[in-house]
C-alpha cells in the first residue's frame, strides 16, 4: 500500500475544502458522513467514519483527508483536487479520528469556524486562525511552544517536562498493535517492532504523608509499595496473560500511616527494602538490540522513576521519553511498501 505523505484540510482556515459548495460546510459534511468505502470505513460500512487529525508545530490542530480519500471523494462528488496541500513532516502527529455520525462531524468542525474580523486589527497584520479549536495556541512564541508539546504529550508544565505519555502516539500505537489501522494511512512505514513489543507498567507508591521538598523525595523516596504489570503486544490481545505483582514493602507495611490495600487482580509478594533494586534488575533485564523487541515504560512520575531505577544500577541512559522514536512520520514523497 502507498505510505500517505500528502494530506488535505477539511473545514477551517485557509482549508483545502473551502473552495466546495461555495464555503458552505453542511453539504460536505453530509457528504463525508455518507461515505460507505473501505477508504472511510476501513471496518465496514456500518463502522465509524475514520478520518486523520493532524497537530502542527505550532499546535494547531486540523481534521484531514488522505490523498486517495480526497481522489475519492473530488470524483464521486465532481469537485476539484485542490492545489497544494500538506506534507506529512508538516506535522509533529497523525492520527486517527473517528466520527459515528454526522452529528459529531459537524460538531468537530464547527469548532475550526473563523470567528467574525477584528475591527482593530491592522490592515497590514497577517490574518490568523482565531477559531474555537485553535484561537490562542498561534499567537506567540510561549503558546506555540506549550500548545505543540500539550497535543504531543498530553500534558506537559511550563518547563517543557513531560508529564505522561505522548497522548495522540499512544492512541496510534494501540490502534497499530490491535491491527485497528493501516500504518501507511498516516504517514507511518509499517514498524518492524510491529509482531512483538513489550510493555511494563510499573507505579511506585509513596507515604502521602511525606511533606519533605521534592529534591529530597527524589533522592530517598520512602516507598511503600510497588505495583508491576509485564505484558507482550499484540498477543497480549489474543490471550490476555501477562504478569501482575504487587510489591509490599516490610519497613513500609508496619508505618501506621500506611493505608495500603490488597489488590485484586495481582499476586502480592512481601520483600524488604534491600531487595527491590534486585527486583527491578531482574525485571528490566531486556535487550531490545538483541531480541529485537522494543520496550515501552509506563510509569506516573517519569524523574521519580528515572532515579528508583537508576540507583538500583539500571541504565536508564537510552530510556526515551514519549513514543514518538516508535513511530517516526514517513517525510518523504509516496512510495510503495511492498
Amino acid at each position: 500500500m502507498t505510505v500517505q505523505t500528502r494530506f488535505y484540510q477539511v473545514s477551517g482556515f485557509r482549508a483545502h475544502s473551502n473552495g466546495w459548495y461555495q464555503y458552505d460546510d453542511k453539504p460536505m459534511i453530509h457528504a463525508l458522513a455518507s461515505e460507505a468505502s473501505g477508504h472511510f470505513r476501513p471496518g465496514g460500512s456500518h463502522t465509524p467514519l475514520e478520518l486523520v487529525l493532524g497537530i502542527l508545530p505550532c499546535g494547531a490542530s486540523y481534521v484531514l483527508l488522505t490523498t486517495e480519500q480526497m481522489h475519492l471523494f473530488t470524483q464521486k462528488h465532481r469537485l476539484h483536487i485542490p492545489r497544494g496541500s500538506w506534507r506529512s513532516s508538516d506535522f509533529l502527529s497523525l492520527s486517527p479520528i473517528h466520527f459515528r455520525s454526522e452529528a459529531e462531524l459537524s460538531s468537530k468542525l464547527a469548532t475550526y469556524k473563523q470567528r467574525p474580523r477584528n475591527k482593530n486589527r491592522r490592515e497590514t497584520e497577517e490574518p490568523r486562525d482565531n477559531s474555537q479549536a485553535n484561537r490562542g495556541y498561534v499567537a506567540g512564541p510561549i503558546s506555540v511552544h506549550y500548545r505543540a508539546y500539550f497535543e504531543q504529550q498530553r500534558y506537559v508544565d511550563m518547563r517543557g517536562r513531560l508529564r505522561r505519555l505522548q497522548y495522540f502516539f499512544r492512541r496510534t500505537l494501540y490502534h497499530l498493535l490491535a491491527k485497528r489501522i493501516l500504518p501507511e494511512k498516516f504517514a507511518l512505514s509499517p514498524p518492524s517492532w510491529l509482531a512483538g513489543i513489550r510493555v511494563i507498567s510499573i507505579a511506585f507508591v509513596q507515604w502521602s504523608v511525606d511533606k519533605r521538598r521534592r529534591d529530597e523525595r527524589l533522592q530517598n523516596p520512602n516507598l511503600i509499595e510497588v505495583g508491576i504489570t509485564d505484558a507482550h503486544f499484540p498477543s497480549f490481545f489474543d490471550t490476555l496473560t501477562g504478569t501482575t505483582l504487587h510489591l509490599k514493602l516490610k519497613q513500609a507495611a508496619k508505618n501506621p500511616h500506611s493505608k495500603s490495600q490488597i489488590p485484586n487482580h495481582s499476586k502480592v509478594e512481601e520483600i524488604t527494602q534491600s531487595e527491590l533494586p534486585q527486583r527491578l534488575r531482574t525485571l528490566f533485564d531486556h535487550d531490545a538490540q538483541k531480541g529485537g523487541m522494543p520496550l515501552i515504560l509506563l510509569c506516573h512520575d517519569e524523574e521519580m522513576t528515572r532515579g528508583i531505577l537508576c540507583r538500583a544500577g539500571i541504565d536508564v541512559s537510552s530510556y526515551e521519553s514519549g513514543l514518538s522514536g516508535l513511530l517516526p512520520l514517513c517525510p518523504s514523497e509516496d512510495k510503495v511498501c511492498l
